[in-house]
C-alpha cells in the first residue's frame, strides 16, 4: 500500500523488534535473513492491517438490542436508558474483549474508541495486544462512569498522562473525545480544542450525522456544524470526524484545508437512515478519508470488509458512476489512508521499511475467490472475514489460523452469556 504500489508475487516480508525490516521477493529476503519464526504466505495475501476509524467497542453487548429505528429515538429511548441501568467496569472490559475478538479475527489491527470507563478499554487492548486508540471522552450529562462533565474532565487528563507514560511500551494511545456538538456545550468544545493543542493529541467526534444535528446547529449557532466548528477554530488540533453526512461543498472545503480525518461508516449510516456521505466528493477535494464500523449496536458487526463494499457500491449507485471509488481506492481507505485519517500515516497502514509490522494475512483460495484476476478487486468485493488467516500487531501474532493467542474465546464467551443475562433481565423488567 505504499506510493508505487507494487503487487509482489512470491514475495516476503522481515520483521524485527515490531518493526518491518525488508519487503521483496521471498529469494531475496530469504538469503538476506535468517529468522527463528516464519510464517508460510502459500495461498495468502499479506497486507497491512485494517484500521477501523470509529467504533465503540462495548457496545458490542447490545447488539440487536434496539433495531430498525430513527437514530436520536434509538439514542434517546433504547440506548441511553439500557446504559444507565447496566454498564460498569465489567461490561465495558468483556464487551471490548468481545469487539477485539470480533476484529482480530476478522483483520482489524488497530481501532478507534469512544465509550465509558474508558481506563478499562484501554487496560483490555493493551492486554489483547491491539492497536487501539482509546478516546478520554466527554459529554454534558451524568455518565455510569462520572457524576458531571468536571468530573470528565478530570478523568480525561489523568487518563491521558497515565498512557501517555507508557509510550511504546503499549499498544495503546490515549486521544480525546467529544461525543457530538448537541451534547456538548460551545465552552467545552472550546476546551476540548485547548486540550488537544495542549497533549498534542487528536481529538475524536462525531460530526454533521444526522439531518437532526444540522437542525440543532442551525437554531443554536445559526450555522451547520461544520461551520460553527470552523468558527470557533475547532479543526486546530487533527480532528477525527466520524460519518460526515451532511456537508456542503464549501464545508468540503474546510475539511480538506483543515487535514479532518474523515471516517465513514456506511453500514451504520444507511442501516439508521441517516444518509450517505459523499465519499467520492470528499475525495476528489483531497479530504483524507477512512472507515470505520461505528459500534455493533448500529452495524450490527464490525466486519471491516462489509465496509469496503457497502462504501464503494453506494458511492457507485449515488453518483450513477461504476468507476468512481474503484477498488484500489477502497483498499487504501481501510489501510493507508485510514491510518492517516486517524493521524498514524507514519506509523502504520503500509508494508515499508520502518513502519510498524501491523501485518495481516488473508487467504485465496475458498471458492468465493477462484479464480483470481485481480488481488486488489477481490480483496474488496469478494473476500469475508473469516478469509483471514493471521493477525500480527507490532510483529506479534495475535492470531494464527483460528487460534487466538492473547486471549481465551470460550472465557470471553461465558462472561458475555452473563452480562447479557442481566440485559435480559432490565427488558423483562420494562415489560
Amino acid at each position: 500500500m505504499d506510493d508505487a504500489r507494487p503487487i509482489i508475487s512470491e514475495g516476503a516480508l522481515a520483521i524485527d523488534q515490531g518493526r518491518i525490516v525488508a519487503v521483496g521477493f521471498a529469494r531475496d529476503i530469504l538469503g538476506k535473513f535468517t529468522s527463528n519464526v516464519e510464517y508460510s504466505g502459500i495461498d495468502n495475501v499479506v497486507l497491512p492491517g485494517l484500521v477501523n476509524g470509529h467504533t465503540h467497542a462495548a457496545m458490542t453487548l447490545l447488539r440487536g438490542y434496539s433495531d430498525d429505528v430513527p437514530l436520536m429515538d434509538w439514542l434517546n429511548e433504547h440506548i441511553n436508558p439500557i446504559e444507565a441501568a447496566v454498564v460498569n467496569e465489567e461490561f465495558v472490559r468483556v464487551g471490548t474483549q468481545l469487539a477485539c475478538w470480533e476484529m482480530i479475527g476478522g483483520g482489524t489491527t488497530t481501532f478507534v474508541d469512544m465509550y465509558f470507563f474508558h481506563d478499562v478499554a484501554a487496560t483490555v487492548a493493551n492486554e489483547l495486544g491491539i492497536r487501539a486508540l482509546i478516546s478520554a471522552s466527554v459529554v454534558d450529562q451524568p455518565r455510569n462512569d462520572a457524576v458531571d462533565i468536571d468530573d470528565q474532565w478530570t478523568q480525561a487528563n489523568q487518563f491521558i498522562q497515565k498512557w501517555s507514560a507508557k509510550g511504546q511500551h503499549s499498544t495503546v494511545k490515549p486521544i480525546l473525545g467529544g461525543h457530538a456538538i448537541y451534547t456538548l456545550k460551545q465552552a467545552h468544545l472550546s476546551h476540548l480544542r485547548d486540550l488537544a493543542i495542549e497533549y498534542e493529541l487528536p481529538v475524536h467526534i462525531h460530526l454533521a450525522e444526522s439531518q437532526f444535528e444540522t437542525n440543532y446547529s442551525q437554531t443554536t449557532y445559526g450555522n451547520t456544524p461544520i461551520n460553527f466548528l470552523e468558527s470557533i477554530d475547532f479543526f486546530e488540533p487533527h480532528v477525527i470526524a466520524a460519518h460526515v453526512i451532511w456537508s456542503t461543498a464549501q464545508e468540503i472545503d474546510i475539511l480538506a484545508q483543515r487535514k479532518v480525518g474523515v471516517v465513514h461508516n456506511p453500514t451504520s449510516n444507511t442501516k439508521i437512515a441517516s444518509g450517505i456521505a459523499p465519499i467520492a466528493k470528499y475525495l476528489d477535494a483531497g479530504v483524507t478519508v477512512g472507515l470505520g464500523t461505528d459500534g455493533a449496536a448500529t452495524n450490527n458487526d464490525l466486519d471491516m470488509w462489509e465496509e469496503m463494499r457497502l462504501s464503494a457500491y453506494l458511492q457507485k449507485v449515488t453518483m450513477k458512476d461504476p468507476t468512481v471509488l474503484p477498488a484500489k481506492v477502497v483498499l487504501e481507505m481501510a489501510t493507508s489512508r485510514g491510518a492517516e485519517a486517524i493521524g498514524l500515516g507514519n506509523e502504520i497502514g503500509k508494508l515499508r521499511e520502518g513502519m510498524r509490522a501491523d501485518v495481516i494475512q488473508v487467504g485465496l483460495k475458498n471458492a468465493h475467490q477462484l479464480p483470481m484476476y485481480d488481488v486488489e478487486s477481490h480483496l474488496v468485493y469478494a473476500t469475508h472475514a473469516s478469509d483471514v488467516k493471521r493477525a500480527f500487531v507490532e510483529g506479534e501474532c495475535l492470531y494464527n489460523e483460528g487460534d487466538y493467542l492473547t486471549f481465551d474465546p470460550e472465557s470471553v464467551r461465558r462472561q458475555v452469556a452473563q452480562v447479557s443475562d442481566t440485559i435480559r433481565n432490565y427488558q423483562k423488567n420494562l415489560r
